[in-house]
C-alpha cells in the first residue's frame, strides 16, 4: 500500500474540510458538536490469516464533527469522522480514515429546491476475504441537483428532479463513475394518512472503464401512516442495458422498496427495510445497508435483493436490547455469478451504576458463492465496559473473539482482541 501522504489522500481531506466550511457557514445558530479520542486495539491475528498469525497493536486518533443547522431557506447537516491509525509492529501501513455524510439544500424559489449530498465510507473490495485494511477501499459518492415541485390541486402534485452523481474509489483498480438521472413523479393524497403515486426515471452511468449503463424504471409509490406504524415503498419494473465496446447486454427485472417502522410500545420498536433493483457497484445502494457489500472484483452490473429487520427495546432498569436480521443476494449480470449473505447481530447493554455500564455484542454471518459452491461462516462475540470519567470524557474497554470457518482453508482464521478507547467531547 502507498504511503498515506499521497495526492489521493490529500484530495479526500480537502473535500472534507471544504464540506465542513460549507455546512457550518450559512447558519449562526446551528447545533454543533466536536469530539475526539484515542483507540488502542491489540489483536493476536491482525491480518486475519489461517497461518503465520502476527500479533500487533493499532493506535488510532479520531476526530468527529456533527452539525445541524436551524430550519430556514438553506439547511445543512454534517456527521463526519477523521482518524489516523498507526500499527506498532507494521502489520499494515499507517493510514488516514474518513467516514461520514455531508448534506444540504436551499430553497431557490417556492417551487425550486437544490440539494447536495456527499457520503464517504470504507467498503470491502473482495467479499470472500477478511475485512482487513488491505481489503478495504474508500468510496466517495457526491450527488447534487434540482427538484421542482408543482402543486396541481390541494391533493395532487407533480415533481421533476435531475441529479448528477460522481462516485470515486480510493484504489485505482476500482471503477469510478459519473451518473446522470432524471425523474418525473406524480403524487396524490387520498387522505391525511394515505398517499400514492407514479414515478418514472431514466439514468445514464459512465464508468472510467468506458463501460456505459442505461437504466429506466417505472414504479408505483405508496405511503401509509397509522397511530403507531408507518409503511412506505414502491413497486415496479426496471431495465438495465450495459455496453462495452461492441458487447451489449440487456436485462429486465422487478424493482421495489419497502420500509416499515412499528412502535410496539413507548419503549420498543420494530423496523423492516427491503430493496430490489438492477444497478451497478458504484451506486449508493451498498451505503444504505450497512451490512451489505458489493463484491468489487466482479462485473459492474448487478441485480440486488437486500432485506433487514430490526428490533430495539429499552427496559425499565435502563438496559437496552437491539437485534437485527439481514439477508441479501447479488446476481452479477455479465459473469452470471451469485453471492448470498445472511446474518444476525445482537447488542445488549445494562447500567451497573450511574457512571458504569457493561455491554455485549454477538454476530453471525453466512456467505455462499455459487461459482465454486463454497460457504463461509463468521462468528464474533465481545463484552466490555463503559465508564464516564467526567461530563465530557468517557473510557471504554472491551475484549472479543472472531472466528471464520470456510470450505476454502485459506479463508479461515481465529482472532482474539482487546481494545481500550478514550473519548473527549470538546463541545
Amino acid at each position: 500500500m502507498d504511503e498515506v501522504y499521497g495526492s489521493g489522500t490529500i484530495r479526500w481531506i480537502v473535500s472534507i474540510g471544504t464540506g465542513f466550511l460549507i455546512a457550518a457557514g450559512p447558519s449562526l445558530a446551528a447545533t454543533n458538536s466536536l469530539s475526539g479520542g484515542i483507540d488502542n486495539r491489540f489483536s493476536d491475528n491482525a491480518r486475519r490469516v489461517s497461518t503465520n498469525e502476527q500479533s500487533d497493536v493499532e493506535a488510532r486518533v479520531n476526530l468527529n464533527f456533527q452539525h445541524l443547522s436551524d430550519p430556514g431557506q438553506c439547511t445543512s447537516a454534517v456527521d463526519m469522522g477523521l482518524g489516523y491509525g498507526y500499527w506498532h509492529d507494521d502489520a499494515f501501513d499507517s493510514e488516514i480514515y474518513t467516514d461520514g455524510t455531508l448534506q444540504g439544500q436551499c430553497e431557490l424559489t417556492p417551487r425550486l429546491t437544490w440539494q447536495a449530498l456527499d457520503t464517504i465510507r470504507q467498503v470491502t473490495q473482495d467479499t470472500r476475504q477478511a475485512d482487513t485494511q488491505d481489503n478495504l477501499t474508500r468510496k466517495n459518492v457526491f450527488r447534487t441537483g434540482p427538484i421542482y415541485t408543482l402543486q396541481l390541486t390541494q391533493v395532487d402534485q407533480l415533481q421533476f428532479s435531475a441529479a448528477y452523481e460522481n462516485t470515486e474509489f480510493e484504489e485505482p483498480e476500482e471503477p469510478d463513475s459519473e451518473r446522470f438521472t432524471g425523474t418525473a413523479a406524480y403524487n396524490h393524497n387520498f387522505s391525511e394518512t394515505l398517499q400514492g403515486g407514479l414515478s418514472l426515471s431514466a439514468e445514464r452511468t459512465e464508468l472510467d472503464t468506458e463501460e456505459e449503463l442505461d437504466r429506466e424504471s417505472a414504479v408505483v409509490t405508496f405511503d401509509k401512516v397509522w397511530v403507531t406504524t408507518r409503511v412506505n415503498g414502491s413497486l415496479g419494473v426496471n431495465r438495465l442495458e450495459t455496453r462495452l465496446g461492441t458487447q451489449e447486454v440487456s436485462n429486465d427485472g422487478i424493482t421495489g422498496t419497502f420500509n416499515l417502522v412499528r412502535e410496539i410500545n413507548p419503549s420498543s420498536e420494530f423496523t423492516l427495510y427491503a430493496n430490489q433493483r438492477l444497478t451497478d457497484q458504484t451506486s449508493t445502494l451498498g451505503l444504505q445497508f450497512e451490512d451489505f457489500n458489493f463484491d468489487l472484483s466482479e462485473s459492474s452490473a448487478v441485480e440486488v435483493t437486500a432485506i433487514r429487520a430490526g428490533y430495539n427495546n429499552r427496559f425499565s432498569n435502563g438496559s437496552t436490547l437491539t437485534v437485527g436480521l439481514s439477508a441479501s443476494r447479488s446476481d452479477y449480470v455479465q459473469t452470471d455469478e451469485r453471492e448470498d449473505q445472511s446474518g444476525v447481530d445482537l447488542r445488549y447493554s445494562r447500567p451497573v451504576t450511574e457512571l458504569l455500564s457493561w455491554f455485549t455484542d454477538a454476530a453471525y454471518q453466512h456467505q455462499r458463492f455459487e461459482d465454486d459452491g463454497s460457504e463461509d461462516d463468521l462468528y464474533s462475540l465481545s463484552v466490555g465496559l463503559d465508564y464516564r470519567l467526567s461530563s465530557r470524557m468517557d473510557i471504554r474497554s472491551a475484549i472479543g473473539h472472531r472466528q471464520k470457518t470456510s470450505d476454502i482453508a485459506s479463508r479461515e482464521y481465529d482472532e482474539n482482541w482487546i481494545a481500550v478507547s478514550l473519548n473527549y467531547r470538546f463541545f
